[in-house]
């Protein structure tokens, strides 16, 4: 007899997916995720489905999603499709598996009622128990009890209302068994970069305390959380057996296949042999990662990468200093800077910063007027792509042909031994928030923010920067092809330079052999007497300095007092904020969203005397004098577009995406902050006579430690995160192997300068048709920005927000690279931070405006005034900064 997992791989199987951002995560839970289908809900009409798809599949998988199941634009085709299973002919009848919403719409579709669960989860971890201890024809079939399961649910099937038709197979009791199991479990701290991230961190399940006795548990705090149909092959599940923190999920989906393979024997069907039609893969959603509209070149190796490197380790230069002085030394007020700075130096993350202030051309777009603005020098020209293409084909046509560049290093004087650059030339720039408008699936641009300005399109009149949506683009990047690398552990400036080696579509990039070399060693001059004078420079500032008599560090910037008054304007009143914040709770209750990442943006008008211009050289003070000291990063960065007369300073904790030479694609979601310890605690103990001491050393300690484990210990914060981490692995899925999806670090502890942070790491490996900027394309906007199911919470996020755009704020950050010749693909590179902790400084016609966004994730269990609070507190990484810059200026 051919074995379950050899017929597990040949059984057909449709998901049907209601718009939730956790869906691709099944994909995860099959032994054969290519003979495996998932259409949208709204795909097809009845009549389509019956005749066209169905006949096609041996079971099918309802999904999670937003919504109720009564409401047909929630519920799309399986409304129909359970009432075929209910009072249909036998030939439409097929094994079902609902999840959440799918279990739901089971129940309703046989006269259950849905109503409000008693209490919220949106992911917690509950300990269900199977009501039936023998195999039963069921999903949950030999699974122990209890085991961990992720709930995401506002909504639930009363019990009083089940028909007797559906028999609970499982339940779970509303008690804090997940808050018991974490009290003794000791919090794990991030260790930096991985070497493989290909597998799940063993520590994603944590232990369980001692399951109460049944009889003592109150039947009113007990939650349905799964069923089968007595006599048709339909199952269902409350909890989300997909979620990387629930337990036997591979299982459930084995037995499901099982129970499909029992019941059609028994209806009289056979297995096919055969995989899906080519003609039936096709109507799967996955197909929409596919880079259909993209020019693919293949490898040219029109350029190669020259690198001269500068050994300055006998300088003890701040690589913030000599940076102002490179771009100080160029005299042009206009002069376009791109500076991605690893500020945060004992951060594992940082290794090279990159500045550069010359680049080969700079590229826009509002994705409103479908314009992009492309600049080389002085000239600029201005097209309008077409109404089935994005921004993104354009810039991936571009990096295609930037595959495969190989590098030589200089050894001018020296040896060194390095390894590949990670940024290897290539575009440097961000893409907002709004250009979610051509990433995010089944999302279309609301009326309120249409532009209907007639001074954009192939026949208007003039053309000109008329509203806001051209003041500061969607997106803009500059194509760097000369640029200083500093590697902040080696102490090294690498000069680095695209050298021609043929005829390519980007004339305008890249040096001849001459050229290059007359640019390296006048730069490498520059570089070193710059160096040469700071070091002496801060030598004799040393040396002049008098010698501090009291031992005690200096308080750190973040327990400096807050300046008398802010400066800065929020774009909505306090008022508005919390009725904003009742609504998500409101949303979130009636199942509509997880959780909702509210924002709003704060903004500063510059007095004239300070700057008249975005792009005034003395601005990058702000960025060197204060923001990158005050609060360093590993995401830092400072550009500046001349072109539109705007820049940006940022200090990001947040790694958005890379993409590495191997095809690996890695995200780091951040949830979850509370502020270190960094100051004297001993009035807290009595019992110690504090004299700056040891003792006093380490309770401070201690105490920044108990900070540690209360912050993992959050259930809520912890909750944020993990909801963040499966809508990430989801979007992986959709353009990566959907088996090699893993959490090699979930929820671990990271600490930087002023806060400690809950962050996950999530991998997987990119599809061979596939390339970085697909990866981020179908990935954007980050889901710490927006909240889960993503397109759902997206969609009320604008309303709640009045469709004021948050502009370059939740966009993100970071670089396309050329490919590197040696690595596995040759393919552009990638990585890109979240845009938060940012001054986004732009020009107006009468001034200079700086504006700082900030928001905050909304659950159920939000209060209104400590969320409002978190957003003014989130100000305070930048305001202060900014602050400072305008007093001293």
């Amino acid at each position: 007899m051919v074995s379950l997992a050899r017929n597990s791989m040949t059984i057909r199987t449709l998901i049907i997916d209601n718009y939730d951002s956790y869906t691709f995560n099944l994909l995860q839970l099959f032994p054969e995720p290519s003979n495996v289908v998932i259409i949208r809900n709204d795909q097809f009409t009845w009549p389509q489905f019956v005749s066209s798809v169905l006949p096609h599949f041996d079971n099918i998988v309802i999904s999670p999603g937003p919504g109720r199941p009564e409401h047909p634009d929630d519920f799309g085709l399986c409304t129909p499709l359970l009432q075929a299973q209910k009072d249909g002919p036998d030939h439409l009848r097929i094994p079902i598996f609902g999840v959440c919403l799918g279990y739901e719409g089971i129940a309703h579709v046989f006269g259950g009622k849905i109503g409000y669960a008693h209490r919220i989860m949106h992911g917690r971890i509950s300990q269900i128990v199977r009501t039936e201890q023998k195999s039963s024809g069921d999903v949950l079939d030999h699974l122990p009890v209890p085991f961990w399961a992720v709930r995401y649910h506002s909504l639930v099937v009363e019990a009083e209302s089940l028909p007797a038709c559906l028999k609970v197979t499982a339940y779970c009791s509303e008690q804090d068994a997940d808050m018991e199991a974490l009290e003794s479990a000791p919090y794990v701290s991030d260790q930096g970069e991985l070497a493989n991230g290909l597998h799940n961190d063993p520590a994603n399940i944590i232990p369980h305390p001692p399951l109460e006795n049944d009889e003592t548990v109150d039947s009113g705090k007990r939650t349905l959380m799964a069923f089968r149909h007595e006599s048709l092959p339909l199952w269902g599940v409350q909890f989300h057996p997909e979620s990387i923190c629930t337990e036997y999920g591979v299982r459930m989906m084995s037995n499901f296949s099982k129970l499909t393979l029992d019941w059609m024997a028994k209806a009289g069907k056979k297995l096919r042999k055969e995989r899906i039609p080519s003609s039936i893969l096709k109507l799967s959603v996955v197909a929409d990662a596919n880079m259909e509209n993209v020019m693919v070149d293949g490898i040219h190796n029109h350029h190669e990468l020259r690198i001269l490197p500068v050994d300055i380790e006998n300088f003890s230069v701040n690589s913030g200093d000599l940076f102002e002085e490179i771009i100080a030394s160029h005299q042009n007020e206009q002069i376009p800077i791109t500076w991605l700075d690893s500020a945060m130096k004992q951060s594992p993350y940082s290794k090279f910063s990159t500045l550069a202030v010359d680049p080969a051309f700079t590229i826009s777009y509002s994705t409103l007027h479908k314009e992009v603005t492309t600049t080389s020098g002085t000239a600029s020209t201005r097209e309008y792509i077409t109404a089935n293409e994005t921004f993104y084909d354009r810039i991936s046509s571009i990096m295609s042909n930037f595959n495969a560049i190989p590098q030589k290093v200089i050894n001018d004087g020296g040896d060194c031994a390095l390894e590949s650059l990670p940024f290897r030339g290539g575009l440097v720039g961000y893409l907002g928030y709004e250009m979610k408008r051509e990433s995010l699936a089944g999302y279309h641009v609301p009326k309120e923010q249409e532009c209907h300005c007639q001074m954009h399109g192939p026949d208007s009149p003039t053309e000109q920067n008329c509203c806001r949506c051209q003041e500061i683009p969607d997106a803009a990047f500059h194509f760097v092809d000369k640029y200083f690398a500093f590697d902040v552990k080696e102490r090294y400036i690498y000069i680095c330079c695209l050298v021609k080696c043929g005829q390519s579509k980007f004339p305008q990039v890249g040096l001849s052999e001459e050229a290059s070399r007359d640019w390296m060693r006048n730069n490498k001059q520059l570089v070193l007497s710059i160096a040469q004078r700071l070091g002496q420079s801060q030598m004799e500032t040393a040396c002049s300095s008098p010698i501090p008599t009291n031992s005690r560090l200096p308080t750190p910037p973040d327990n400096k007092p807050i300046l008398k008054e802010d400066i800065f304007e929020p774009d909505t009143t306090h008022s508005k904020y919390i009725d904003s914040i009742k609504k998500c709770i409101e949303q979130i209750r009636e199942g509509e969203s997880y959780e909702l990442c509210l924002t709003t943006q704060f903004r500063h008008a510059l007095h004239e005397d300070i700057a008249t211009n975005a792009c005034d050289p003395q601005l990058t003070k702000l960025y060197t004098r204060h923001l990158r000291r005050n609060n360093p990063a590993p995401f830092s960065a400072a550009l500046s577009f001349p072109t539109f007369k705007m820049s940006l300073m940022g200090s990001s904790p947040e790694r958005f995406l890379k993409v590495d030479g191997n095809g690996i694609v890695e995200m780091k979601p951040i949830k979850g902050t509370v502020k270190r310890c960094l100051t004297c605690v001993c009035d807290d103990h009595p019992e110690i006579d504090c004299d700056m001491d040891e003792e006093c050393t380490r309770q401070t300690a201690l105490e920044d430690q108990r900070r540690m484990q209360a912050l993992w210990s959050d259930v809520k914060e912890r909750a944020e995160n993990l909801m963040i981490v499966d809508l990430i692995r989801n979007d992986l899925a959709h353009f990566c192997e959907p088996k090699t999806v893993s959490v090699p670090k979930l929820i671990h502890v990271e600490t930087y300068e002023k806060v400690h942070h809950l962050v996950s790491t999530v991998c997987a490996q990119l599809r061979p048709d596939i390339d970085s900027v697909r990866a981020v394309q179908n990935s954007f906007p980050p889901g710490s920005m927006t909240g889960a199911p993503k397109l759902r919470s997206v969609q009320i996020l604008d309303t709640l927000e009045h469709h004021i755009p948050r502009g370059i704020y939740s966009g993100c950050l970071g670089y396309f690279s050329a490919g590197d010749a040696n690595s596995a693909t040759g393919k552009a590179t990638a990585e890109f931070s979240v845009v938060i902790r940012t001054a986004i400084a732009s020009t107006k016609a009468t001034h200079v405006e700086m504006s700082i966004g900030a928001g905050g994730a909304i659950t159920f269990l939000s209060d209104p005034e400590n969320e409002w609070r978190e957003v003014l507190l989130k100000t305070k990484s930048v305001a202060p900064s900014v602050e400072e810059y305008v007093e001293n200026a």
